[in-house]
């Protein structure tokens, strides 16, 4: 009976070393993967045109296992340090909120960070704008300075953009002096005078103006 108990005693010790070493082999075999990239994304737009807008921001990370998971929540939420302050501020979840819009067009870098399990900070941004530029970027072609041949006449065309759209077509160009340079449409003819003029376009769908000077010489 005593043989009988120790040899129970034994497989009882045994089978706990047994199960111990199964649960530290196990834990070799599944080790949490490392967060090595984070994306910040967001499905509404990324322009917030008046003070109060906000948008819903989404950091992603990427593992060294090939896998995605949503750190929204558990990222760490800054304005990038590049980038302009007073504009936009942004929460712990993730909700960028503008602040102030009285410069149009100020583009601002928000960033979401998180430390892996190396230690390392990973970390994405997203470029928001704080509010939609009125101002009209002008372009000519060829681009100023010009040269005109002693009868005039050389072609000049116009272009006009706004927030990086092409509204060349709902814009109205005009000429400081039409003794250098005369204009139909977006279309313009050196004259034969030689000097600096002011090329203003005005885009009629968005009240938005721009300017461009031209220097003509013979």
């Amino acid at each position: 009976m005593v043989r009988t108990r120790r040899k129970l005693q034994l497989i009882a010790s045994f089978s706990v070393l047994l199960l111990a070493a199964i649960g530290i082999g196990c834990h070799g075999f599944f080790v949490d993967p490392t967060l090595t990239g984070m994306t910040v994304s967001t499905l509404q737009s990324t322009t917030l045109t008046a003070t109060g807008n906000t948008v819903q921001l989404t950091a992603t990370g990427t593992f060294d296992d090939g896998s995605n998971k949503n750190l929204t929540g558990s990222a760490t939420w800054t304005i990038s340090s590049n980038s302009p302050t007073g504009f936009i501020t942004v929460d712990n979840s993730g909700l960028a909120t503008a602040t102030h819009v009285t410069t149009p067009g100020t583009v601002v870098n928000v960033q979401a960070a998180a430390q892996s399990s190396h230690g390392t900070v990973v970390s994405g941004t997203i470029s928001l704008t704080a509010g939609t530029s009125t101002q009209l970027t002008i372009t000519s072609s060829p681009s100023s300075p010009v040269s005109i041949t002693t009868q005039g006449g050389t072609p000049i065309s116009f272009a006009a953009s706004l927030n990086g759209s092409d509204v060349t077509g709902s814009t109205t160009f005009t000429s400081s002096n039409t003794s250098i340079i005369s204009i139909s449409g977006n279309q313009g003819t050196l004259v034969g005078t030689t000097g600096t003029v002011t090329i203003t376009g005005t885009d009629s769908s968005a009240s938005a103006t721009g300017t461009l000077q031209i220097q003509v010489n013979q």
